[in-house]
């Protein structure tokens, strides 16, 4: 028995290893499993054009122009912040003209009784992509100048001043003392919850690679000659592992890609590379996706072994994507009370059991330990029967070309009867 074990598993590996190199070499799976990475690429370059055009290097302050017409003092703020030039206005109005600075502001008489700033540019000024994240960072330079006036015309103290000016540092803690910075909050919830968006993409996705290879085989009869060499059982099971493969192979190179994203993102997003996600919330995540696949993956061969052809079999794997949404439906349930009994019951069903316990780590406090034994032992037995049971209704099934089995042929399929 032991050696027709040992053969059952390399007949599988042998299946496995022949989808996922078909799979893989397909023109379509490449297209679609590159496209997002090129996106992502033009857009960083089409940023880092705009951005060097646009904002100095670094985050820096960008250099303004004003012109002061209120009666406020405005040059012991402009000797402070940095980048404010004061000028006159016909001084300005020549640079703007011949296209030495882009824009300049003036504050009128009637400041600040009247809130209106007037910013002007250049009559030759063309519309630029990244005119507005100029604009921005000027409008925070000349506010930073306008609120220092105030305090100063105020006769506020420096560290009055000071405190007006500069947001308040707020230090978050444990309620042990120890210090947790924003940006592991922050991996805390994105790496379980980009794992989630993740695996519904990439459950819609690949459930077509294996919907086709099961309907293709089956119209064009190859499987028949694959039958007489390979058992259905190894045969269903090396499809969903290869196939399977072939899904996280893709999603692998989505992870990396916006990883260099994060990582090339880092100088422009403050504490971005600072993020470090929990090596044991990574490892779940990881765990949740892998055998959700392979939960859902079991029953796409079921449904292509079932289906006439391959538009109705898509057809009937749509239905299947709703259990994969659903708790990204519920999420908000979710986070007012991730112990609720509502979610609770979505950790036991397999089918919701991934998406559920993925969003459960981004959105609880904590690890829900005993939740997660539930949905591994839940997940892992349904893949087991799953399986067995879409290899099952696989040999019954495979000489109805064009035909949907009765009920009662896939009831005896399944409990092995007939």
């Amino acid at each position: 028995m032991s050696g027709g074990r040992a053969g059952g598993i390399g007949l599988a590996w042998a299946v496995a290893r022949r989808d996922y190199l078909r799979t893989v070499r397909r023109r379509g799976f490449l297209v679609a499993t590159f496209t997002l990475p090129l996106t992502i690429a033009g857009f960083l370059l089409l940023g880092t054009l705009v951005g060097s055009s646009a904002v100095p290097a670094g985050g820096g302050p960008v250099p303004i122009v004003v012109v002061a017409e209120t009666a406020v003092d405005l040059r012991g703020a402009a000797a402070v912040v940095p980048g404010v030039t004061l000028t006159d206005r016909a001084t300005a109005e020549e640079r703007s003209a011949t296209g030495e600075i882009p824009a300049w502001f003036l504050v009128p008489e009637g400041w600040p009784a009247d809130p209106r700033v007037i910013r002007t540019t250049g009559a030759a000024q063309q519309l630029d992509l990244g005119d507005a994240g100029r604009e921005s960072a000027e409008q925070a330079s000349l506010d930073a100048l306008l609120r220092l006036a105030l305090t100063e015309a105020g006769g506020l103290d420096p560290l009055a001043q000071e405190r007006i000016l500069l947001p308040a540092i707020v230090e978050t803690r444990t309620e042990t003392g120890t210090t947790v910075s924003a940006a592991a909050l922050a991996a805390s919830f994105i790496v379980p919850f980009a794992f989630a968006l993740l695996f519904v993409l990439a459950i819609f996705v690949t459930s077509g690679y294996l919907l086709q290879s099961v309907t293709e085989e089956k119209e064009n009869r190859v499987v028949e000659i694959v039958l007489s060499s390979v058992p259905a059982f190894p045969l269903m099971g090396g499809k969903i592992l290869g196939l399977g493969a072939a899904g996280l192979t893709q999603a692998t190179i989505w992870a990396i890609t916006a990883l260099l994203g994060i990582s090339l993102l880092g100088d422009r997003i403050g504490g971005l590379p600072e993020i470090v996600p929990d090596p044991l919330v990574v490892l779940l995540a990881a765990s949740y996706f892998v055998l959700g696949y392979l939960a859902f993956g079991a029953i796409f061969a079921a449904i292509g072994a079932l289906a006439p052809g391959t538009r109705e079999a898509q057809q009937y794997s749509g239905f299947l994507g709703f259990f994969a949404v659903l708790p990204l439906v519920l999420s908000a349930g979710i986070a007012s009370d991730a112990g609720s009994p509502l979610v609770w019951a979505l950790a036991a069903i397999p089918l919701t059991a991934p998406s559920t316990l993925l969003l459960v780590l981004a959105l609880g406090d904590g690890i829900p330990w005993p939740m997660v034994g539930l949905s591994l032992v839940s997940l892992t037995g349904w893949i087991i029967l799953a399986t067995a049971g879409s290899a099952r209704v696989f040999r019954a099934t495979i000489l109805l070309y064009g035909a949907r089995p009765s009920v009662r042929t896939i009831v005896d399929a399944l409990l092995a009867r007939g």
